[in-house]
């Protein structure tokens, strides 16, 4: 009995050589996996899949766009979680991974080096070229900032600027201004000059007809501003302001910036203000 045994655990010992060497001849390895390092909203792609002979990647953002290259760049729009797929294929056979992509966002500085700003889409844009005042936003809100880049032309100076915000996206509260009729509802008005270095943040009173508002901070409390540079043919400045000063926030903010020169003519506003349609940009926070 013993030696019976022994035969049939040598016998299935001896066997399983046999049986691994045949798995490994009918398939062809073939594996599917990455990993990622996320820049700002550029990710860059590691791809480590073995015997593939071609690749799809579809990043799982909305976008539509997609790669066959080993192990491509893709530029996220926006921060979240995003499911990436890669598909790997060797003949007719196939192996697909999913990997959860976590994009933050950049890691801006207000320094005047626009560089980290480079993957950040326009919030808006009004028609026409750089030839006169403010024309361009970028906007980006991390944990406790709203941070804010303008662009324009040669009048751009920010000797003046008017910030009207609706930090509760309610636009039946708040100060409803006619440069933008459509339910603006401006909650705060942050005023004062970004390169002459005062200015106050006001919040509303009242009825949101009248022109009614409370100091609640300074500039120099809760904002911080670059200086204004030219850059190709741009006057560009970057901005912060600290989300605590507009009390409790979520979702997103409105705002509307109106610019002047120091004796208070006004010279441009964004988005495009003074009509029927005109309505505050959203910022997502």
């Amino acid at each position: 009995m013993k030696k019976h045994l022994i035969y049939v655990i040598v016998l299935i010992i001896a066997l399983l050589p046999a049986s691994s060497c045949n798995k490994d001849k009918g398939g062809s390895g073939l594996k599917a996996v990455f990993s990622y390092v996320a820049d700002g909203y550029k990710v860059s792609f590691t791809n480590f899949s073995e015997n593939a002979k071609e690749y799809s990647w579809d990043f799982g953002d909305g976008s539509g766009q997609t790669s066959t290259s080993r192990s491509p760049q893709h530029v996220f729009t926006k921060k979240g979680d995003f499911l990436v797929s890669l598909t790997a294929k060797n003949g007719n056979e196939t192996k697909e991974f999913k990997d959860t992509v976590s994009v933050i966002g950049p890691n801006i500085r207000i320094d005047g080096d626009f560089t980290d700003w480079q993957y950040v889409p326009y919030n808006t844009v009004n028609d026409g070229a750089y030839t006169s005042s403010i024309r361009a936003v970028k906007a980006f809100a991390s944990a406790d900032q709203i941070y804010i880049y303008l662009e324009g032309g040669a009048d751009m100076k920010m000797e003046i600027l008017d910030i009207y915000m609706d930090s509760d996206n309610n636009p039946a509260t708040g100060f409803a201004t006619w440069y933008y009729p459509v339910g603006s509802g401006a909650d705060f008005l942050l005023e004062g000059s970004p390169t002459g270095g005062w200015g106050d943040v006001f919040a509303h009173q009242g009825d949101p007809s009248a022109f009614s508002w409370a100091p609640v901070a300074s500039f120099a409390d809760v904002m911080n501003f670059s200086g204004l540079k030219t850059v190709s043919g741009k006057n560009i400045i970057e901005f912060s302001i600290k989300k605590s000063v507009l009390g409790s926030v979520s979702g997103a903010v409105n705002v509307g910036l109106v610019e002047s020169t120091s004796g208070w003519a006004e010279i441009g506003q964004i988005p495009a203000a003074k009509q029927a349609t005109s309505k505050f940009l959203q910022i997502q926070l």
